[in-house]
């Protein structure tokens, strides 16, 4: 994970006074259970996105897991109803606090060994690879786009995806478990199960939110009835979840890839089903590939060297370059006055790729027009300077580089030995 854009939970020192059992007072010999379990679970790394009702509990269970690293994202705030629903929360308690925060105190207290991570903001807003050093991540969150995005990002990234999600008026339970892994086969993502009114909402950009409140950029005076539930239902989506994690962490049973886990309350039944590839889905399914460096870091390597590490050198097609979060190369800037003046380099594109390069001769500042700003940069387009090292094109302190063919992405890491993980 980047871990500037995150912020580490940390608890008083007197704090760790407080006795906590092992994890193998508690934990069960299930059937099958591998020898090396302990070690697995004290290496696991697993993020969570979203903090509410379902994810709260997530939160609980990960902790008393005690996994190595937790990361928590939510961009809420709890509201007076929220005690309604949210496990470990009283009327009045922590109200208008970040629900990220908040849940990574409580994962803290909880597990004082696992190192937690609370990021107080929607994914989007996360750099590209942030998944990049998860082993899980567990999705419970209320908006479709989000959900999109981390499915997109799962899917890149190869991690395994977990979606949890319930509906209250039938009282069903639903966990859905993606791979994200194997080349052998066309491999769903999250949006290939969604219906076509749920895809309209994506479009529109509506919110569902437990509280009720429906807001989107082309529907911002529209009000639906709310997503309502009940605590238990919350929890046996989480439980559910978890259940799939164990079965994933420690080999126990039949994997659950690409699955989806349905419990109705009403019948008490729970059936599993397969998730497959919709051909008609807009969403990239590539998997990206990890690759070695072929330097000692990435600002020392030039834009060839990585794309003869890629294997495309010589290959047929155009080759996309995306170098680091937040940064496009700039082939030209001009000034209001007419003057152009050459770059050739990578700029930030935090605010669009308008940032001023330089000041010109009639006292305006040089602006990098979008027309001439490239992210992804194809080849053809820094042919002139991809032989120079990253450190001299803007690049100094990049920790990634995407380079792609067609349906191919090789992704380079800084500290990334190009091994998949476990």
């Amino acid at each position: 994970m980047a871990r500037a854009t995150f912020e580490e939970i940390r608890l008083p020192p007197a704090s760790h006074a407080d006795a906590h059992a092992p994890r193998s007072a508690r934990f069960p010999q299930f059937v099958g259970l591998p020898a090396d379990a302990d070690r697995r679970l004290d290496g696991l790394r697993v993020a969570i996105v979203g903090a509410g009702s379902v994810g709260r509990s997530l939160v609980v269970h990960a902790s008393r897991l005690m996994v190595s690293i937790l990361w928590i994202i939510d961009p809420g705030r709890f509201k007076p109803t929220s005690f309604l629903t949210y496990p470990h929360l009283l009327p009045g308690e922590e109200l208008h606090e970040s629900k990220a925060v908040s849940a990574g105190r409580l994962a803290k207290r909880l597990s004082p060994e696992t190192r937690v991570w609370v990021f107080d903001g929607g994914v989007e807003a996360l750099p590209e690879t942030a998944f990049a050093d998860a082993d899980f991540i567990l999705l419970a969150t209320d908006q479709l786009s989000a959900e999109v995005e981390t499915g997109q990002r799962c899917a890149h990234l190869g991690t395994r995806l977990i979606h949890a999600s319930v509906h209250g008026p039938t009282l069903v339970a639903q966990v859905r478990c993606l791979a994200n892994r194997h080349h052998e086969r066309p491999r769903p993502c999250l949006a290939c199960g969604y219906t076509r009114q749920e895809r309209a909402s994506l479009d529109q950009q509506i919110r569902f939110s437990c509280e009720g409140a429906q807001t989107g950029r082309t529907v911002a005076e529209s009000r639906t009835a709310p997503t309502m539930s009940v605590s238990f239902l919350c929890a046996a989506a989480a439980d559910l979840a978890m259940m799939q994690l164990i079965k994933w962490a420690l080999h126990l049973g039949p994997a659950p890839d690409d699955t989806l886990l349905e419990y109705a309350g009403y019948t008490h039944r729970a059936t599993i089903s397969p998730l497959v590839r919709d051909p008609n889905c807009p969403c990239d399914h590539a998997v990206f590939q990890p690759a070695s460096s072929p330097r000692p870091t990435l600002e020392e390597c030039s834009l060839s060297e990585l794309i003869e590490a890629a294997g495309f050198n010589g290959a047929a097609g155009e080759t996309l370059l995306t170098v680091g979060d937040d940064l496009a190369f700039a082939e030209s800037a001009q000034c209001a006055c007419g003057r152009s003046v050459r770059v050739g380099r990578f700029v930030p594109t935090a605010a669009g790729p308008v940032e001023p390069i330089e000041r010109c001769a009639c006292g305006g500042a040089f602006q990098v027009h979008r027309f001439y700003a490239h992210r992804p940069a194809p080849a053809s387009v820094v042919e002139a300077v991809r032989n120079r090292p990253l450190r001299e094109l803007g690049a100094a302190s990049v920790d990634w580089v995407l380079v792609r063919q067609g349906d191919r992405p090789v992704l380079f890491r800084s500290g990334c030995d190009g091994r998949e993980s476990p």
